[in-house]
């Protein structure tokens, strides 16, 4: 999923993964270091479950697991880390061998083996990092961390009317955030709906 929050009657903004994050970003999520993983899909395995797949990898071939944090932008006002397992090979080297329709060649990735106490339940963990300061901007990741926290809670598995009642908050919010949004745009930056072109190609 790559939308915040699935909103009823909105075309709610999607998470985006520039070519690069500019440092200063980053940086406010306290990480120094990335690299850029090729992605090379193993016979098997399944979108959305990267530490299964990484360790069906590591039983066919070796390796170690890598725990750390892969990253997109929502509307160039907040920052997501989503966790991540990749496989360090013998060679000690990083391979990603999940299926990603949304990153097809590399992945920008952070190694962090503190991911691994995060993990509940075998469900890996989200972080949400605001870019500005905006009362109604962490309101409304607030919600998406409570979505996240449900699943992560639950086994993956999060009722209807707790998702009814996340969105209905988020419906409130949403105009102000898009307005936010197009407010942190310029027109040489990524487009803040996701789709990954620049705005001047893109939404006015």
């Amino acid at each position: 999923m790559r939308s915040v929050i699935a909103l009823k009657g909105f075309i709610a903004l999607q998470y985006f993964d520039p070519p690069n994050i500019d440092k200063s970003i980053l940086r406010k999520a306290g990480i120094n270091e990335t690299v850029l993983v090729p992605i090379k899909p193993f016979k098997g395995a399944l979108p959305q479950n990267c530490l299964n797949n990484v360790k069906a990898y590591i039983d066919s071939f070796g390796g170690e697991v890598q725990l750390g944090w892969i990253f997109s932008i929502m509307g160039n006002i907040a920052l997501k880390l989503t966790a991540h397992a990749v496989v360090k090979t013998k060679e000690q080297k990083f391979l990603c061998v999940t299926p990603n329709q949304y990153r097809k060649d590399k992945v920008r990735f952070s190694p962090d083996n503190g991911v691994n106490a995060l993990i509940v339940n075998n469900f890996l963990p989200q972080k949400l990092v605001p870019l500005l300061t905006n009362k109604m901007l962490d309101n409304y990741l607030a919600l998406e961390r409570e979505m996240n926290d449900l699943r992560l809670a639950n086994s993956g598995m999060v009722s209807q009317k707790q998702v009814l009642d996340i969105q209905l908050k988020a419906q409130v919010l949403y105009p102000s955030i898009l307005q936010l949004a197009k407010e942190n745009t310029s027109q040489k930056d990524y487009c803040f709906c996701g789709s990954n072109k620049k705005r001047a190609k893109c939404c006015k």
